[in-house]
């Protein structure tokens, strides 16, 4: 009787112990160094796994900011329908990595992920970016953008209702070429002097929650 008093009570402290080191937390992300930025972008395999995808394709990564202002010159607009503007980021910050993929690759594709991670000089000045931006983009829900380029229509742009925390802007979207129309979703997040910028799309009819998903990957990554 005593040895079996005994082993219960080996048993339960062991099984206290694993529940208590697979529950310990992690702790918040350290502010990320430029040394570390290539590392934390997802893999065209990771990405497939997310998406739900086969032979998505990396295009070369980008470490320069675009300026689309030109052709949408309303600021409200421009941060959430285009990945990365230089008229949105400023000289704020200090480096940036983005890698676009899409499946099949060319301009008809069915999938596609634009991923990036933006280095800030600090967490306060990641937090007051994405402050910024949730004001602009609050202004720029059921919003339609309609660009001609070189008389050529561009694919059309249609938001939907911004979503928002402390950390994190989503916005919905549909984007229409012709016949062919996509599900998409912007993310914008920050974590310690993170902010990542992700977009993702999907055929039509697709539920489109990767983009998030992404944001999760990338913060998962970093370091602590």
């Amino acid at each position: 009787m005593i040895r079996l008093a005994i082993s219960l009570l080996m048993l339960v402290l062991l099984v206290t112990s694993c529940a208590g080191n697979g529950d310990k937390p992690q702790g918040p992300p350290k502010e990320v160094p430029k040394s570390a930025l290539e590392g934390l972008l997802l893999s065209p395999d990771e990405i497939n796994a997310v998406m739900g995808t086969e032979g998505m394709t990396a295009h070369p990564p980008v470490t320069e900011m675009s300026d689309h202002r030109n052709l949408l010159p309303n600021l409200n607009c421009l941060g959430a329908w285009q990945v990365n503007e230089s008229a949105i980021y400023g000289d704020h910050w200090t480096a940036m990595r983005q890698v676009l993929l899409r499946a099949p690759d060319n301009d008809d594709w069915d999938n596609l992920v634009v991923q990036s991670a933006v280095i800030f000089p600090s967490t306060q000045d990641a937090k007051d970016f994405l402050g910024q931006s949730a004001e602009r983009w609050s202004k720029c829900t059921e919003h339609n953008v309609n660009i001609t380029l070189n008389g050529e229509p561009l694919p059309k742009w249609k938001s939907g209702e911004l979503t928002k925390t402390d950390d994190e802007l989503i916005l919905p979207f549909t984007r229409t070429k012709g016949d062919q129309t996509r599900a998409c979703q912007r993310a914008l997040a920050v974590a310690a002097n993170l902010v990542m910028d992700i977009q993702a799309c999907k055929p039509a009819g697709s539920s489109v929650t990767q983009a998030a998903d992404v944001v999760d990957k990338i913060k998962a990554a970093m370091p602590r």
